[in-house]
């Protein structure tokens, strides 16, 4: 029998904030990455590398903003 004092959202927020959570260090891994990966190509005079690292640090930002919103809509 289901628990009468259950709350089903409060345990959906509750994931929603663990989710969120993990996008933002997934997201900010990725930024870090993206701007290791981009200075190399400077360094190195490799632009295709510098491009991906561009792309793979914007890709970043976005996970890691997009967790944080998930985290402030489970409030």
């Amino acid at each position: 029998m289901a628990d009468k004092n259950r709350n089903p959202n409060k345990d959906a927020n509750k994931e929603l904030k663990k989710k969120g959570a993990e996008h933002e260090v997934k997201g900010a891994g990725k930024e870090v990455k993206g701007k290791v990966q981009k200075t190399a190509g400077k360094v190195t005079g490799n632009r295709s590398t510098q491009a991906k690292g561009t792309v793979k640090e914007v890709e970043g930002k976005v996970q890691k903003e997009a967790g944080k919103a998930a985290r402030k809509s489970a409030d």
